[in-house]
């Protein structure tokens, strides 16, 4: 069994703390229980492992994505990159692709796929390795995992099992409904929501992508990448499937997908550098400034602050957060990068000043072009020739190598210039 990580993402609906960079699965948000904090992604291949430490996992994210997986997972994560956003079934099909023609994984091997931008507890994990089991079983074509509903929600689609047992068969799909449309698949159907959970056998994936895209192949999918036919799994797979089992699960699941579900799932109603009053009811306030965020009285609101922007909004209205950032989305001022990060302070048409952050162990090769001057100064940590106030320069297409023996954390001034023409 081989595991595909679906990792993309807009980045609009935790907005400012998320971006199309650094979207909501990257945040770190969730206690670890030592001090830390972890992302979904993190919280996700950490579960994963503890299971079955030897599982393959290959993640399936877009390619402005990549350095921030690296820069939580790891340079040596198996990945596959989406050259750009083609909906689900293109990114599943380039990762099953790269799994045969790269990793020479046999075609019968069962695929256990699912996004990783949710929230759940331990047993849902266990019960992903019992989708592997249900394929290799031979029961049917395709398993999904049903998750059982909290309530009449609007949000998911629907699949309606055959039965009320653990593993069932799939009688239907069922639309995002209205919310006492979702009442009735709940209490009359016993329907379950569709997490776009599921699994099935390799060459199953491959045969699907050649009939929608004319070729399963690695390098076709590669090439083709932009033109193929933008479509999520459950069109171009599920619905046309006969042959379907659903394997149901009834603990903590959270799909994490506002800024309200992401208030449930905290221990505290607070995060960074936030002082609230004892007459706040009902608030959320993250802080991702080294400023300090002062509540008092506060009622029913979510705030977040971040570098690319501060929200303040009541509970009720949150939840259209995606249909309106559009008007004061900014260019992404946090990057994760493999070897750190990045986090840009002042920007205009021909200069940028930020924050580089590079990990201990690390390497990392700054690059100018000809016309373009950087300027770094080390403000802590050590490397090769390199220590707290060391200033270096470099233009014109040069570089500088910076070897990290701590943590180091660096200014870097860029600043644009024109050049004199020849005479």
């Amino acid at each position: 069994m081989k595991m595909i990580l679906l990792c993309g993402g807009g980045g609009k609906r935790l907005w400012p703390i998320s971006n199309n960079v650094h979207s909501k699965q990257f945040i770190q948000l969730f206690d670890d229980g030592n001090g830390h904090y972890q992302s979904m992604l993190e919280r996700v291949f950490a579960e994963i492992r503890s299971i079955d430490p030897n599982m393959q996992v290959t993640i399936a994210s877009g390619r402005i994505q990549t350095e921030e997986v690296r820069s939580q997972l790891g340079y040596d994560v198996n990945m596959t990159e989406e050259p750009s956003r083609r909906d689900t079934f293109p990114a599943i099909s380039l990762a099953a692709s790269y799994l045969k023609d790269h990793d020479k994984v046999d075609p019968s091997e069962p695929i256990v796929i699912f996004p990783v931008d949710s929230y759940a507890d331990h047993s849902f994990y266990e019960t992903l390795f019992r989708l592997g089991e249900v394929v290799e079983s031979g029961r049917s074509n395709l398993v999904l995992m049903g998750i059982e509903p909290t309530e009449p929600s609007e949000k998911f689609g629907y699949i309606i099992p055959a039965s009320d047992d653990p593993i069932s068969d799939v009688k239907e799909f069922k639309e995002k409904p209205d919310r006492e449309t979702a009442k009735h698949y709940i209490e009359d159907l016993h329907a379950l929501w569709n997490a776009g959970v599921f699994a099935c056998r390799l060459d199953y994936l491959l045969k699907r992508a050649e009939r929608v895209f004319g070729n399963s192949s690695y390098n076709y999918l590669v090439q083709h990448y932009p033109e193929l036919k933008a479509i999520s799994f459950d069109y171009a797979v599920a619905e046309r499937e006969s042959s379907i089992s659903v394997v149901r699960y009834e603990g903590v699941w959270n799909d994490a997908g506002t800024w309200n579900s992401v208030a449930e799932l905290l221990n505290n109603k607070s995060q960074g550098q936030v002082v609230m009053d004892d007459q706040c009811e009902n608030t959320l306030v993250v802080n991702h400034l080294d400023l300090p965020v002062l509540a008092m009285g506060t009622k029913n609101l979510i705030v977040a602050v971040g570098r690319d922007g501060i929200l303040v909004s009541d509970k009720d209205s949150v939840t259209s957060l995606k249909n309106n950032v559009d008007e004061v989305w900014l260019e992404p001022r946090v990057i994760g990068k493999r070897y750190g990060g990045k986090e840009v302070l002042y920007r205009t048409d021909k200069s940028e000043t930020s924050v580089l952050k590079v990990n201990a162990g690390a390497s990392v090769t700054i690059k100018t072009v000809v016309g373009v001057r950087k300027t770094l100064t080390v403000l802590r940590g050590a490397g090769e020739q390199m220590k707290p106030g060391t200033i270096f320069t470099i233009q014109d297409g040069e570089k500088w190598q910076i070897n990290a023996e701590t943590d180091i954390e660096l200014i870097e001034t860029m600043i644009e210039f024109d050049i004199e023409p020849e005479e």
